[in-house]
């Protein structure tokens, strides 16, 4: 079963041949990159008779070829604090992402800082600490807020090793 984007695919190209020029943009618009479209777009063709859910299938399998098998876990060092910068267009996710990869990381007994760095909406802080039982104010001035939330990283504990072993 397709989600999302693969799902959206399926219903875009479902019951109808493949136009091809169509198929290019969709992938392209969808932020896979010109290079990933085309090595989707070669694989389909090379194909005698092309469905929606081949569209997902090879797309899925193309995108799975590039990623990592096995992710490297995060290991807290000393004084030594882990950036995770998320970007992407607008819609696409991130601050739901960021919220729920906050909750993995806390329930792996990593201390977590969230600082959004992005034009202001009220209903991402929101969004942040929703799934994590926390309260946030909201900064008035967008340059002074990420000036304190550093010097707040820098003062805090928050970056030293708490688990035994590591």
């Amino acid at each position: 079963m397709a989600f999302g984007f693969l799902k959206s695919l399926v219903q875009k190209f479902s019951g109808k041949p493949v136009d091809w020029d169509e198929l290019e943009e969709t992938l392209i618009r969808a932020d896979l990159g010109v290079p990933m479209a085309m090595k989707i777009l070669q694989a389909l063709q090379a194909r005698e008779k092309v469905t929606a859910n081949d569209i997902a299938e090879v797309t899925r399998d193309e995108i799975a070829k590039v990623l990592p098998f096995d992710n490297a876990p995060l290991r807290p060092l000393p004084a030594k604090p882990k950036v995770i910068l998320m970007v992407g267009v607008n819609g696409t996710g991130k601050t739901t992402t960021t919220a729920k990869l906050a909750h993995y990381l806390r329930s792996q007994r990593h201390s977590v800082l969230l600082a959004a760095a992005d034009t202001f909406r009220a209903a991402a802080i929101e969004q942040l600490v929703a799934p994590l039982d926390l309260s946030m104010t909201i900064p008035m001035d967008a340059t002074a807020y990420k000036f304190d939330i550093v010097l707040r990283g820098r003062r805090s504990t928050l970056f030293e090793n708490r688990l035994e072993g590591n």
